[in-house]
């Protein structure tokens, strides 16, 4: 199944031995180089204080992303992991939490922990202090050992989604015999639960001897949780999350599950994107302090202050079950039926193999995505109107909202969750549209409305978040795929596109000119060459100008593309325009055989140099070149007749 990337929580804030200030001051005052000896100094101390001192610091230098190369360069994480073993509960706690949060950076930092052979000690602290460990409700330290242990599960879980090693590693401890116990609520609490629940999400996936030996000794525990009644936002996120475990330990195969359970599973999904959360983030925002005229925020005190945490707590939590959510519809939607063979990399001898195999898989019949899907689930997603709550976490809350939850920096982690949820619901939107019968969807009406909207995201907002732009591509490129099949291209009998003239394309057209993303790129050429798709069987003079424009850009597009398989796509996108006899005089109008005869040598000679390519990417460029000469040949001869 798709993995996505999830946000991960920051570290809880502990008390050090000096005030915020104090550390900065020191900071500012010595070098950051004086800095990093003095921290590498009192990790290797003896005393417990000064253990502590250091780790404090590295959190503190971390919270500055200009400071982790050198912090990685020194060593100091190789200093700081094997505190994760320290006989001292603070100590162990304060690694942890540092070490979690340098593990949030992103994937360069998570290689570099796992270069600096983080998970040795990790692995140690699971067998050694986590394989019998129970709360004691007397002890002193009951809560710096739950946090360490949520911490050292989340740094778990982060090197896990980023490195194969990792997965390695855990699968050669002891690691998944020991976090089943964690999942009993009464005694550890939702907490604890939903940290294993989070990690367990990840390391299953893909992997089938994790999956046996959770399914297990996990089985009874994740039935106990599914079936949980309380619908606050902690309950929320453990029974979402403990269907997707589900649902992973079968490797994805939902049909594998008694009906009763795909239904439950499903119930509890709309329940959690039930939750207007658009609502819920306007009554945080009123609670939410505002700065003043200079800038400067009052924090709340007292009461206030505990009352608003606990706001800010639960929507966070309710965020985090709508992305849980949306990510497992997304996966149970995504028909991934594996079918790409390995595309062998090797000489001129073996391309005509490569080509032969794809012309043959192309040839035979194969099922449609709407086909795919569980009819149990097809009926589940339809009668609990899945897709509607879907599109719903599309939609932001108000703009003055998202500027307020943004700049108080008790609620900036939130503003990010929203965008990302924002994004994991549109890539769900792409899978949805692909595998749900279009009458279900609004008709052939409703999903162009889904392609207005998706457009509005595209080409009206910032470029700056990248993630928004390629799930919001992907779905404008869905929707015009799920109305072409339906339509079989012809949209005669609709009023769509009627109005789409040169000066709408122009800003579609200078937003792929201007992106740097080849998965953006990719999907924008193909959603404008569907699009020209579309109006090819509504030929007037305005049909046949947009089409001209199109065909002319992706051409143009495709000479300077650098990245052999988005050329493939550009190549495919117009060899599919022009299948159709009624365009023979389109062609000859832009000299699309003499442009492509000149583009050929171009795109085999890059699928030479550009080997190293995913399974799909390697069928596409394969088949484009394999087709692209037969094409030219074809259309050369009907132009001809002309």
């Amino acid at each position: 199944m798709g993995k996505i990337r999830k946000t991960k929580p920051t570290k809880a804030k502990k008390s050090v031995p000096k005030d915020d200030s104090d550390f900065e001051e020191e900071i500012e005052t010595d070098s950051k180089d004086t800095a990093i000896l003095t921290i590498l100094d009192q990790l290797q101390a003896a005393s417990v204080e000064e253990k502590y001192c250091g780790l404090q610091t590295f959190a503190c230098l971390l919270e500055s992303p200009e400071n982790i190369p050198q912090l990685l360069e020194r060593g100091v994480v190789k200093a700081a992991a094997p505190l994760l073993m320290d006989s001292a509960s603070s100590v162990r706690n304060a690694s942890a939490g540092a070490l979690r949060n340098l593990s949030t950076v992103g994937l360069e930092a998570c290689d570099a922990l796992m270069e600096q052979d983080v998970m040795t000690p990790l692995t140690c602290y699971f067998h050694e202090h986590a394989e019998t460990w129970v709360p004691d409700p007397k002890s002193k330290t009951k809560d710096d050992d739950s946090e360490t242990f949520i911490h050292c599960v989340n740094l778990l879980w982060n090197l896990c989604e980023s490195s194969e090693l990792a997965i390695k590693y855990l699968g050669q401890s002891r690691i998944l015999d020991i976090l089943p116990r964690y999942l009993d609520l009464a005694t550890f609490g939702k907490d604890v639960v939903t940290a294993v629940l989070q990690c367990l999400f990840v390391v299953l996936e893909d992997n089938p001897q994790a999956m046996d030996k959770v399914k297990v000794l996990c089985e009874r525990h994740l039935e106990q949780l599914l079936a949980l009644e309380d619908d606050d936002p902690s309950t929320l996120l453990v029974r979402t999350l403990s269907a997707g475990v589900i649902i992973n330990t079968c490797g994805g195969n939902i049909a594998s599950l008694p009906v009763h359970v795909i239904n439950k599973i499903i119930s509890i999904l709309a329940t959690t994107l039930s939750v207007d959360h658009r609502l819920a983030c306007n009554q945080l925002s009123s609670s939410v302090p505002l700065g003043d005229a200079a800038g400067a925020v009052v924090p709340p005190r007292g009461k206030e202050a505990q009352e608003l945490e606990k706001q800010l707590r639960s929507v966070s939590l309710m965020i985090d079950a709508q992305q849980s959510s949306v990510e497992i519809i997304a996966n149970l939607c995504s028909c991934d039926d594996g079918e790409y063979s390995d595309a062998e990399e090797s000489s001129d001898g073996d391309e005509m193999e490569d080509e032969e195999a794809c012309n043959g898989s192309a040839n035979e019949t194969s099922l449609l995505a709407e086909d795919k899907l569980l009819p149990a689930v097809t009926e589940a997603l339809i009668s609990l109107d899945i897709f509607e709550k879907v599109w719903a976490r599309t939609q932001l809350p108000a703009e003055n909202v998202m500027m307020i939850l943004k700049e108080y920096e008790g609620s900036a982690l939130l503003h990010k969750k929203l965008h990302n949820l924002q994004a994991r619901a549109l890539l769900c939107i792409n899978n949805m549209l692909s595998s749900l019968p279009i009458d279900n969807l609004g008709g052939v009406n409703g999903v162009y409305k889904i392609w207005v909207e998706a457009g509005k995201l595209v080409f009206k907002q910032s470029a700056e978040n990248l993630t928004l732009l390629e799930s919001a591509t992907a779905v404008m490129r869905a929707a015009l795929d799920k109305i072409k099949f339906r339509e079989n291209g012809n949209t005669s009998n609709t009023n769509l596109f009627t109005d789409l003239g040169l000066t709408d394309l122009e800003m579609m057209l200078t937003g792929i000119k201007e992106c740097q993303v080849p998965e953006i790129r990719s999907n924008l050429i193909r959603m404008i060459g569907i699009l020209a798709l579309l109006l090819v069987n509504n030929l007037n003079e305005s049909t046949s100008n947009v089409i001209a424009t199109i065909t002319e850009f992706i051409l143009d597009q495709a000479n300077k593309e650098s990245e052999v398989w988005v050329l493939a796509e550009a190549v495919d996108t117009v060899v599919d325009l022009y299948s159709e006899d009624e365009t023979d005089a389109l062609a000859a109008r832009v000299k699309l055989v003499e442009k492509l005869t000149v583009l050929a040598p171009i795109l085999k000679n890059k699928a030479r140099q550009q080997k190293r390519l995913p399974k799909e990417y390697k069928v596409l460029v394969s088949t484009a070149v394999s087709n692209l000469p037969r094409f030219i040949q074809y259309k050369r001869t009907r132009v001809a007749k002309l």
